[in-house]
């Protein structure tokens, strides 16, 4: 047998390192699960950015048609609110004039010369029932509630609304819109990329292996073609020192008792296989730390692809949810239109309904206006009856004085009568010869009316005439 150039027990303990080195095919296997891993990785990052870009492409659009009918439900929301201020303000407007004009009926006292004598003074207002007033008071201010009540459902209805928006657009910020966006770039450089180097890593680990089993080959076949060998491998396996990794050399060896190879070698074949085994048994280490470092790197790109695609899912989870809110405001969508379209019906129907109270109520202050005018009128109409019984008076009286001369004149021409040629007449010839002159007076044809006619102070003929002719003036310029 050829000498040995290596000591047996350096063959042993290079044969031990070789085994040892031989259990890094766990970091083969394990860089082979993440080449599996991360191209499973890369089809389902397919798959989920494109449904979720399709599913935030299509909430964006369903967004815009969203949108405007909120415009539309918003904008008949403002025309409710300006219609409902502009009604509260013509309301406010009517009422004051009503007010004020009642307030000048309230002020104005009716004249005692009208009433009977000792009776309270009393005012204009104190002639007229208040309670229509009050009673249109109150079906306005009862439509007015209506129309608050109805603005009331509709502002919930509103509110639904826009918490619906607020929501999806919550759902929507929780997965950007940068997202997707970077999603396609992501997927077609970051994990590809990965992949890729993952896949080399994989190619170079596989290769790396191949030479430590070679290597443990070439350990296994230098042993065998030592003289004791086999012997020494065991013992060296079984007297391990402590602390140090377990070597089983079970099925290294064909026999226990360690015959030399059925096939000798030359000395010059074994100096060659020496060598490169020598050679190689320094490099052992270095590519086990290889591996491991091959690995290290290889799960940092796992985990970032894995990273990765959780951030991917997480995005869609996130978009499907987003999804599903704009599902149920699309069913919600009719019942927020149709509340708006009863809101519109509803405050239409009020505001015909207060149109007709409001010209009740200006027909109520025009009663009242008419009223009071039509007071100066009066105090105007007794002053001009009384202006015409002192005219009859004064024609009375001046008739009377001429009655009076003529009664006069005619007494006197009867008694020259009587004295001239009463005694030679019979008195049964006409009894009336003798009779004195008829006396004449004026008499009131209907005495119910006898001075039913009251008399006012001067100043307050002047103050009726004077408002009179400012209303004809008002007239006129409208």
């Amino acid at each position: 047998m050829a000498r040995q150039d290596i000591p047996l027990e350096t063959l042993v303990s290079h044969l031990l390192a070789s085994k040892r080195s031989l259990s890094s095919i766990s970091t083969v296997w394990r860089a082979n699960e993440i080449v599996t891993s991360a191209r499973a990785a890369l089809e389902e990052s397919v798959v989920l950015s494109a449904r979720t870009g399709f599913l935030r492409s299509g909430i964006s659009e369903q967004v815009k048609i969203l949108r405007k009918a909120r415009g539309g439900i918003e904008n008949v929301y403002k025309e409710g609110q300006r219609d409902f201020k502009s009604v509260i303000r013509t309301l406010d407007a009517a009422n004051a004039r009503l007010e004020a004009t009642m307030d000048v009926l309230r002020s104005t006292m009716v004249e005692a010369a009208f009433r009977p004598e000792k009776e309270e003074p009393r005012s204009l207002l104190d002639f007229v029932d208040e309670q229509g007033v009050e009673t249109m008071r109150d079906a306005l201010k009862e439509s007015i509630r209506e129309s608050k009540e109805a603005q009331t459902e509709f502002d919930t209805s509103i509110l639904a609304f826009e918490n619906d928006l607020r929501a999806l657009k919550a759902a929507m910020k929780s997965s950007p819109q940068s997202s997707a966006s970077q999603s396609h770039n992501e997927l077609s450089s970051t994990i590809p990329t990965h992949l890729q180097t993952l896949e080399s890593h994989a190619q170079e680990m596989a290769a790396l292996l191949d030479s430590l089993v070679q290597h443990f080959d070439l350990c296994v076949n230098a042993i065998r073609h030592t003289e004791g060998g086999y012997a020494a491998v065991q013992k060296a396996a079984s007297s391990q020192p402590p602390g140090a990794e377990a070597v089983s050399v079970s099925g290294v060896m064909d026999t226990e008792n360690d015959p030399p190879s059925d096939e000798p070698i030359s000395d010059e074949e074994r100096r060659e296989m020496l060598d490169v085994l020598e050679k190689d048994a320094s490099q052992v280490e270095d590519v086990v730390i290889e591996l491991k470092e091959y690995l290290e790197e290889m799960e940092m790109k796992h985990d970032a692809i894995l990273e990765y695609l959780s951030a991917l899912t997480t995005t869609y989870n996130e978009t499907t949810a987003a999804y599903q809110i704009l599902e149920g405001i699309g069913a919600r969508l009719s019942g927020y239109i149709i509340a708006s379209q009863d809101f519109r019906i509803r405050w239409e129907e009020t505001k015909i309904n207060i149109g007709k109270q409001l010209n009740e109520l200006e027909s109520m202050r025009l009663f009242y206006e008419n009223y009071h005018s039509s007071y100066d009128g009066l105090i105007l109409e007794v002053y001009r009856r009384k202006q015409c019984d002192e005219k009859v008076k004064n024609i009375m009286k001046k008739a009377m004085e001429q009655i009076e001369k003529v009664y006069d004149a005619d007494s006197k021409e009867r008694e020259g009568f009587r004295l001239d040629v009463g005694e030679y007449l019979p008195v049964d010839l006409w009894p009336n010869v003798n009779a004195p002159a008829p006396r004449w007076e004026f008499v009131l044809a209907d005495q119910e009316t006898s001075d039913s006619v009251p008399e006012f102070e001067k100043a307050v003929v002047e103050a009726a005439g004077k408002r009179d002719r400012e209303r004809q003036r008002t007239e006129r310029r409208s």
